[in-house]
C-alpha cells in the first residue's frame, strides 16, 4: 500500500507541476501578446497622427497658394493693360505664367484641397 500511494502521488504531483507550467506559460504568452498589440497600437496612432498633421499642412499651404494666385491675377490684368497701352508685345513668360495661375485655379488646387478635405483624418 505505501508503494502505491508513492506512485500514486509522484504520478499526480507531476501532473499538478505540468499544467502549473503550462498555465505560466500561457500567461507569458498572453502578456506578450498584449505588450505587442500595445506597441503596434501606438505605433499605428503616431502614424496616423503624423499623417493627419502633414494633412492639416498641406492643405494650409494649398488655400494659401491658391489665395495668392486668386490675388495675382488682377496684377496681371494691371500688367497686361500697362503693355497694350504702350503697345509693345506681351512677354511670352508672362503670358505663360498667367495661363498656368489659371489653369490651376480652374482645377488644380480645387481638386487638390477636395482630395484632402475628404481624407475625413
Amino acid at each position: 500500500m505505501q508503494t502505491e500511494k508513492l506512485v500514486f502521488n509522484s504520478l499526480f504531483g507531476k501532473t499538478e507541476l505540468a499544467n502549473q507550467k503550462i498555465e505560466l506559460a500561457i500567461n507569458d504568452d498572453v502578456k506578450k501578446s498584449y505588450n505587442e498589440a500595445i506597441a503596434a497600437r501606438k505605433k499605428s496612432l503616431d502614424v496616423y497622427n503624423g499623417a493627419k498633421s502633414a494633412v492639416a499642412s498641406a492643405l494650409s499651404e494649398l488655400k494659401n497658394l491658391k489665395a495668392i494666385n486668386e490675388n495675382s491675377l488682377p496684377i496681371f490684368a494691371k500688367f497686361e493693360a500697362m503693355i497694350k497701352e504702350l503697345g509693345i508685345p506681351m512677354p511670352k513668360e508672362i503670358t505663360d505664367q498667367k495661363q498656368n495661375i489659371q489653369d490651376g485655379l480652374k482645377g488644380t488646387f480645387a481638386q487638390y484641397i477636395k482630395g484632402l478635405e475628404s481624407a475625413k483624418l
